[in-house]
């Protein structure tokens, strides 16, 4: 099993909006690709100093459904809408027996 772990802090322009819409995109994802086996997304609620808005926690039978889901057309489409709205990212994938 793969786990792909990606955290952003969004721009403050319009951002509870995009982080609503951001998210409904994420979650569109779920029934997309092949050996996606959990996609949850949620929305930061500490409001640390160190915190990000929004993660996503996803888990993938092997590194090639990662990759196809990565690859994906609706995939590659989320990144292009929301490039500009990201200020920081941040990414953890790593591999557990299952």
């Amino acid at each position: 099993m793969v786990k792909h772990i990606v955290m952003w802090t969004l721009k403050d322009v319009d951002r509870q909006s995009r982080l609503s819409t951001f998210r409904g995109m994420l979650e569109a994802m779920r029934d997309k690709v092949d050996g996606l086996v959990e996609l949850q997304v949620g929305f930061d609620e500490s409001k640390g100093a160190s915190s990000c808005d929004m993660v996503l926690y996803s888990v993938f039978e092997s590194w090639a459904a990662l990759d196809a889901y990565l690859n994906h057309p609706d995939h590659l489409a989320i990144k292009q809408t929301v490039a500009s709205w990201i200020d920081h990212r941040h990414l953890v994938d790593y591999e557990v027996q299952p």
